[in-house]
C-alpha cells in the first residue's frame, strides 16, 4: 500500500514537470531565452579556459578595487566558478518559473526572472574579461 501511494505521488510530480516543460516551451520567448543562455554559457567557459590555460603563475587576481588595490587573489582554478554562479543562477530561475506556469502573470515572471538570469550572465561574463585584463595586460 505504501509502495502503491508512493508510485502514485512520484508519478504525479512527473506529470507536474512534464506540465511546466511544456507551458514553458510553448511560451515563445523562453525559447529565445534558452538558446540566449546556452550562447552565454560556452562564452563563460570558453573564457574561463582561456584565462586558466594562459596563466604562468600559481595565483589568479580575482577582484580589483580602484580604492585599495589587488583584494582578491585565488587559485587558478577558481576561475571555474564564476562560469558556475551563472549556470546556478539560471538553474535557480527557470525553476522558479516552471512552478509559476499556471499563475496569472505567468508570462510577466517568465520574462523578468529569465532576462535577469541573461542579465547577470552577461555580467560575469564581463567580469571575465576584466579578469583577463587585470591579469594579462
Amino acid at each position: 500500500m505504501v509502495y502503491s501511494n508512493l508510485y502514485a505521488r512520484f508519478y504525479s510530480f512527473c506529470q507536474e514537470i512534464r506540465t511546466a516543460g511544456a507551458a514553458l516551451w510553448r511560451f515563445a520567448p523562453s525559447r529565445f531565452y534558452l538558446g540566449l543562455a546556452a550562447l552565454f554559457q560556452v562564452v563563460l567557459w570558453l573564457q574561463a579556459v582561456f584565462i586558466y590555460k594562459h596563466l604562468s603563475g600559481e595565483l589568479l587576481v580575482l577582484h580589483y578595487n580602484i580604492d585599495f588595490g589587488i583584494d582578491l587573489v585565488g587559485a587558478p582554478w577558481h576561475i571555474f566558478f564564476y562560469p558556475l554562479y551563472a549556470l546556478g543562477i539560471l538553474a535557480l530561475n527557470w525553476i522558479m518559473v516552471a512552478a509559476l506556469h499556471r499563475r496569472q502573470y505567468f508570462r510577466l515572471f517568465a520574462n523578468i526572472l529569465l532576462a535577469a538570469a541573461e542579465l547577470f550572465s552577461l555580467f560575469i561574463s564581463l567580469a571575465l574579461m576584466f579578469i583577463y585584463l587585470i591579469n594579462f595586460r
